[in-house]
């Protein structure tokens, strides 16, 4: 019999942690945070619900399961960032895309270091004990992004991960739905971030961090910002998103301008895709040169360095995702601030990784599974409300910590 425990995320966006569990084996898969660590210890963490109730991982304590893992759907924060916690030795196992940025942050000081790291190919069945797990390519703003299929010999059990289908690769996304369908999963959990706000956000609301825009249109109104840009034109991307920032520098040339990367930027860039990054600031190219030419060049900035722009004729400051995100974050004031004051004006061109309710719809009646939890949103009350009304699917509203059992089929079934 395999149980299921939710250890986190029902009402957040981020932080949904998932454990499969029978009485040798277990999986776990995420293993994010949705709230500052920063002042807390492990233990207090652990106790107000900020880390997940797994003390064994993170303290010297006795540990039941023979053979486990944790998997990773894809390298945000709210799905990885508590990994820098563990004490426990155990494997970690994300996609082979995702594997490699992991290392490169960490080798450029973006992310802590953690152990016992594994690549894990897509579509090919890892055994932990009791339990296989496949991993899917899909679709969002971390290219390597997946979503996982749990087996326990009998029952599937599908865990979406962040997921879009007005990306580049909705095809992949329709073929791991179509798999899921033909596994005949009793169990969906489906992100529904969009189901966390009152309205969708309005394109011309530019005030927004998250324009909805997708990769695809981001790119063509960055062209014509271009074209409109007398001067130099600055971005702050998601460095994450290795595939936009690919897109930037080829929108660039199309506008017969050359792209400047921090250092950073610059190695995820040739690391992930194999682009030459056309200049690196400090090392090919100086502000000095930029400031003589600005019409030619377009110049990547991150949040640290935003000081580093005074003086520089710039048209456009565009927003893309990049830190800080959004007006919870302090920084976000403060950079707007800055802005206004140096009498730059501020685009917003963001594309957001999450599916739209209707589409988050039409995965579940192309998975078509026995029960759907809806979760990674603030209001997943509202998601469940439009699944049940609109599939066949039965719906689960989890309780943290709770164990959910799920008996093997009957020859009916």
């Amino acid at each position: 019999m395999t149980t299921i425990r939710f250890l986190n995320g029902l009402n957040t966006i981020g932080g949904n942690i998932v454990e499969f569990a029978t009485k040798t084996s277990r999986v776990i898969m995420d293993f994010g945070v949705a709230a500052d660590l920063s002042q807390e210890t492990v233990t207090s963490a652990i106790d107000q619900g900020k880390l997940p109730n797994v003390p064994e991982l993170f303290l010297d304590q006795p540990d039941p399961f023979t053979d486990e893992a944790i998997f990773i759907s894809h390298l945000h924060i709210d799905h990885m960032g508590a990994l820098q916690y563990l004490q426990k030795d155990i494997p970690i196992y994300l996609s082979e895309p995702s594997y490699r940025l992991y290392r490169l942050l960490i080798q450029l000081g973006i992310e802590k270091p953690v152990a016992n790291l594994h690549p894990l190919a897509f579509e090919t069945p890892l055994a932990v004990g009791d339990l296989t797990v496949t991993g899917f390519h899909s679709d969002h703003d971390e290219p390597g992004v997946m979503a996982l299929l749990v087996d326990d010999g009998s029952r599937r059990f599908a865990h979406s991960g962040d997921v879009r289908l007005n990306g580049p690769h909705a095809d992949r996304v329709h073929a791991w739905a179509k798999r899921f369908k033909e596994e005949k999963v009793s169990l969906l959990m489906l992100e529904g971030t969009s189901f966390s706000f009152d309205t969708p956000i309005p394109v011309e609301d530019q005030d927004h961090p998250s324009v909805p825009l997708t990769e695809m249109s981001l790119q063509t109104k960055f062209q014509q910002l271009l074209v409109d840009s007398s001067q130099l034109v600055v971005i702050n991307p998601y460095n994450r998103n290795y595939e936009r920032l690919a897109a930037f520098q080829a929108s660039a040339h199309v506008s017969g301008r050359q792209m400047v990367w921090e250092p950073n930027e610059a190695a995820i860039l040739a690391t992930m895709t194999g682009t030459q990054p056309d200049a690196i600031l400090g090392q090919t190219i100086q502000l000095a040169d930029i400031a003589q030419q600005p019409q030619h060049y377009v110049l990547q900035n991150s949040f640290a360095n935003l000081a580093s722009l005074s003086g520089l004729p710039i048209s456009a400051y565009v927003h893309s995702n990049g830190e800080p995100l959004g007006d919870y974050d302090p920084r976000f004031a403060q950079l707007k601030d800055w802005l206004a004051d140096h009498q730059i004006p501020l685009v917003f061109m963001n594309a957001s990784g999450h599916a739209a309710r209707e589409d988050l719809i039409e995965l579940v009646k192309e998975v078509n599974p026995r029960v759907v939890v809806p979760w990674h949103s603030f209001h997943p009350e509202r998601e469940a409300d439009a699944i049940d009304a609109q599939t066949n699917a039965d719906v689960l509203l989890p309780e943290k910590d709770l164990y959910y059992d799920f008996d093997p089929l009957t020859e009916e079934e």
